[in-house]
């Protein structure tokens, strides 16, 4: 009577092309998860009535509004339903929908300070002071941020900045594409509304909101990351087991539950962020129904019956029901209140409702729509009265509901996402290798994420091997019990040369050394960028030539490949073709790779922290393991993630500078935001005008600093650390009880003089005078330069620090 079936059948008809040709649904979200129908359908794989799930909160004849069927896909293959889409139903019936960006609070700021010319340094330390919270307003961020407040009302630029991006806030900035939103149409689209381009997609003119109120459906197509995790990692299972399907997996695995109560959630959907993983822990899932409830609970409002809700569980004397007709609706929830379709279902058997008009009341109590309630109020207590209900019991038991509706959440959403993260929390326990590469492959934007799920591996005693051309994958990939990095993570390595690698190794087996490489590779669109990369990354590593050596030889090597290519290229006959196998490799023309040493330990970890994003083969500071140790600082994930702290609280760090903004404050004096890193996370440290004058010297990227300061929490953002002193952690060892000192020339063999590592040493060296010369070797221009000025004292304990730093063979002492 609705005439939604076309509805239905449009919906079916685009999953099920997507089934059929292997993209990743999702098992259901939103309230379509409540229709039998869309169950037996197979749009959506959540059984309604297992899950006591309720189709009026889906469709109900009273309310007039027409819902949507949201339906989530794999990201990387969403665009092919929709064109599927298009051309099933015609590419002018077909429209993905408008959205308009708006001013926030920070790109207000940025846009009125470009306008008005403002310095750039002003403007970015206005914008840094605006807290990272949604929908946060420039007129909250000046009451809640006092820095903020004292630039507004001490400096009248300032002001006119502030003053003018209030005025525009809000405005529409521009216009995109809606993520999801798709618009199907009998008619061809021009009859209902104007067209439009954007980013070469048709769009509607109008937004989502406008396109409802012409009487138009709209069909959200999602993309959902872990529906590619789950499916990734399940092709890599059935490599070993070709018979697994995930949507065969038990719901009610015990080992899962045990996991999942560990707090062990990192990289589980809906489940990782901290406090969900505090909440798991104190509940102790053991069945799905506990996952759907701890999805449902864990968001503000309902939060606040999170320990009720725990208390109840595990202490079944503590479970109440305010009258016996609400036991079997609330029994799986311990008594509590979870629901909108426990609203819903209360308003039916206490009061005799029906779901259609519960559903309509349980909106009002949504929308605090005031009058609405006081009459439905009246009606619902005389309802529950001739239900043998008292007065007062009614009467309380509908201020709860009304209470807890404002914000209420979905079970049918609630419950098919908690098989995602069922799913994906079974897939960790059981297969975690397999699960970890499709994780860290779908992160691979982050480079944060990545070094954190490696971590992760590292924890469980999952080996993640070094890239490598002849093992690597495109993708992160399984390795007999290891993980192995996979190329696509590289920087400056792109899609297509990577797939040309790995195709090569598939069809003509593994290259057997550099020079093998570059000749069986020479007609792809290889560059010496590309080379550069794999080289510092150690892909090459396991042809036994060193990184330095490559790095020496590679360009002219590919210069003189290439020759042979264009040659080929150009119509000349390809004399390699006549040979045989053997004839071809002795008639590949050799390099020669000059007895050069490796590079030294630390240029080896940079190269890798600038291509992987990470330092793989260790980390810059395991060589200043000792000396931090003996400082004694706080680990960088324990300043992160420990709760205890407070602000203000005194703090002594240390790690690894990796980057450095200058800044200038409104009395023209330098400060500082640099950020250091250790093993385990990064954090920012804020250096202001008085310790900056002191201590800039230290403020260099890729130096190891001790910091001693003030964490700073507020605004919901991260920890910083306002540094009060900077020590550099060399200078932190008892040199001072180094038993002989040793006078002479202490030589140092640099790549060039004008290189900051020379600037580090120089600052370093000042503060042991002394009577010994220092002579610096300068490789790029082949000769020596003396350092003027500065002259020191040498003991064991200063050789092994340089060494640490240069090399051990770039450090000659002659007395």
């Amino acid at each position: 009577t609705m005439g939604y079936n076309d509805y239905f059948l449009i919906v079916w008809d685009f999953i099920n092309f997507a089934k059929t040709r292997n993209i990743p649904v999702g098992p259901g979200r939103g309230s379509g998860a409540g229709s039998l129908v869309a169950y037996l359908l197979e749009i959506t794989d959540v059984d309604s009535i297992k899950f006591d799930l309720l189709f009026e909160r889906f469709l109900n004849i009273e309310r007039v509004s027409m819902p949507d069927i949201d339906t989530d896909f794999c990201y990387e293959r969403r665009d092919e339903v929709i064109e599927y889409v298009k051309e099933k139903y015609g590419v002018d019936h077909v429209s993905q929908i408008v959205t308009f960006g708006t001013m926030a609070a920070k790109a207000a700021i940025k846009d009125v300070g470009r306008v008005l010319e403002i310095p750039y340094n002003d403007v970015d330390l206005v914008s840094k002071l605006i807290p990272r919270r949604l929908n946060i307003t420039i007129e909250e961020a000046l009451s809640e941020t006092p820095e903020l407040k004292d630039l507004y009302t001490s400096n009248v630029k300032i002001r006119q900045l502030i003053d003018t991006a209030m005025q525009i806030e809000g405005m529409p900035r521009h216009a995109s594409t809606h993520a999801a939103g798709v618009v199907i149409t009998d008619k061809p689209l021009v009859d209902y509304l104007p067209l439009s381009t954007n980013g070469g997609a048709v769009v509607t003119q109008y937004d989502m909101d406008t396109v409802a109120s012409l009487g138009l459906l709209k069909f959200d197509f999602l993309a959902l990351r872990y529906l590619t995790i789950i499916s990734n990692t399940e092709k890599l299972i059935q490599k070993n087991n070709p018979t697994f399907k995930i949507d065969k997996i038990p719901l009610d695995d015990k080992q899962t539950y045990k996991y999942i109560s560990s707090g062990r959630t990192e990289g589980i959907f809906q489940l990782e962020s901290g406090g969900m993983k505090q909440t798991l822990m104190k509940l102790q899932p053991e069945s799905i129904d506990d996952i759907i409830a701890s999805i449902a609970l864990y968001r503000p409002g309902p939060m606040d019956s999170i320990p009720t809700y725990i208390e109840r569980k595990h202490d079944k004397s503590k479970i109440s029901y305010k009258t016996p007709l609400v036991e079997p609706i609330l029994r799986s929830t311990y008594g509590c209140i979870v629901y909108q379709e426990q609203v819903m279902q209360i308003f039916s058997r206490v009061a005799g409702y029906s779901y259609g008009r519960a559903d309509i009341v349980r909106r009002a109590m949504s929308k605090k729509k005031v009058d609405e309630l006081m009459r439905e109020r009246d009606i619902f207590i005389e309802g529950a009265i001739n239900n043998g209900v008292s007065q007062k019991v009614a009467s309380e038991l509908f201020d709860e509901m009304e209470s807890f509706a404002k914000y209420a959440f979905n079970k049918s959403h609630a419950a098919a996402y908690a098989v995602i993260s069922y799913r994906t929390a079974y897939l960790k326990c059981k297969y975690p290798k397999e699960y970890y590469a499709s994780l860290i492959t779908s992160v691979l934007g982050s480079v944060d994420k990545v070094t954190e799920y490696i971590e992760e591996c590292e924890k469980l005693g999952i080996k993640v091997l070094p890239p490598d051309v002849n093992f690597s994958d495109v993708n992160f990939s399984v390795e007999n019990n290891s993980i192995r990095f996979g190329l696509l993570a590289l920087k400056n390595v792109g899609r297509n040369f990577i797939t040309s690698i790995v195709n090569e190794r598939i069809l003509n087996g593994k290259f057997k050394d550099f020079d093998d490489f570059l000749y069986r590779l020479k007609g792809t669109d290889m560059n010496k960028r590309q080379l550069e990369s794999l080289i510092k990354a150690g892909a090459f590593d396991s042809f036994g030539k060193n990184r330095n050596q490559l790095i020496f030889v590679y360009e002219a090597a590919l210069d003189s490949v290439q020759r042979i290519s264009k040659s080929t290229s150009n119509g000349q006959l390809d004399i390699m073709q006549l040979l045989s196998q053997e004839e071809q490799e002795s008639a590949i023309p050799k390099i020669n790779y000059p007895e050069i040493e490796e590079l030294s330990k630390k240029e080896m970890l940079l190269y890798e922290k600038e291509i992987l994003g990470m330092c793989f083969s260790g980390h810059i500071l395991d060589s200043y393991t000792k000396h931090i140790a003996e400082l004694k600082p706080l680990s960088l994930s324990e300043l992160l993630n420990n709760e205890d702290l407070r602000d203000k609280s005194n703090v002594n760090v240390a790690g690894l500078i990796t980057q450095k903004s200058v800044k200038k404050t409104k009395n023209d004096e330098n400060m500082a935001f640099i950020k250091i890193s250790d093993s385990c996370g990064e954090v920012e440290i804020v250096v202001f005008p008085k310790a900056y004058l002191k201590y800039s010297s230290m403020l260099q990227v890729d130096n190891v600093i001790f910091v001693k300061g003030q964490v700073s929490i507020s605004n919901e953002q991260e920890p910083k650390v306002i540094a009060n002193s900077i020590e550099n952690v060399l200078l932190n060892t008892d040199f001072e009880k180094a038993p002989k000192e040793k006078v002479g020339k202490l030589y140092l063999k640099v790549n060039s003089i004008k290189s900051n590592i020379v600037t580090e040493i120089i600052t370093l060296l000042k503060e042991f005078s002394g009577e010994t010369e220092i002579v610096f070797y300068d490789v790029s221009e082949k000769k020596y330069v003396k350092a003027s000025g500065v002259k020191i004292s040498v003991n064991d304990n200063v050789l092994s620090a340089l060494k640490m730093i240069l090399g051990p063979d770039a450090v000659v002492f002659k007395d």
